[in-house]
């Protein structure tokens, strides 16, 4: 079994929002390494790359903007360009967000303009076009860990 095949949260149900999280966070490190390994010569997947990056470092202001805005960051979710280009977790932090904050957090998520939503606009738009297995694999379970937050919180 390849490392891409198999995020460490697809085969186990997720019983909390953090596990959600977490899950999602994983299957985004994923997506990214793979888009990393499969791009071109022309640079068609770090496009793509550099916009999935983009919806998930912008803020979001929850109830268009009555609250002070919230990140990834803020609620422990930090990404490490250095070495490995990945993200880690603060389970301390995200939990804390998670029991002070759960609205803000919730519509970090899934507010209309939120990660979420926007992320269901980008990936269905690029798993249209033919892709590698493995590049197609990897967009299809972040996009489904996407819809399983979606589903979490609605």
């Amino acid at each position: 079994m390849s490392e891409f095949e198999k995020t460490p949260y697809e085969t186990n149900p997720v019983e909390s929002p953090a596990e959600a999280v977490k899950a999602f966070v994983e299957a985004y490190d994923v997506l990214q390494t793979i888009l990393t390994e499969f791009d071109s010569e022309e640079g068609e997947l770090s496009v793509f790359a550099d916009s999935l990056r983009a919806a998930m470092y912008r803020p979001v202001s929850p109830d268009g903007g009555s609250r002070p805005s919230i990140s990834l960051y803020e609620i422990g979710v930090v990404y490490f360009p250095e070495g490995a280009g990945r993200y880690d977790i603060s389970t301390r932090k995200l939990s804390t967000a998670l029991r002070q904050r759960e609205n803000d957090v919730r519509a970090l998520f899934v507010q209309e303009d939120g990660i979420l939503p926007n992320l269901c606009e980008i990936l269905p738009a690029f798993l249209e076009e033919e892709r590698d297995e493995y590049v197609y694999a990897a967009a299809m379970r972040f996009l489904n860990e996407c819809r399983r937050l979606i589903a979490m919180w609605e």
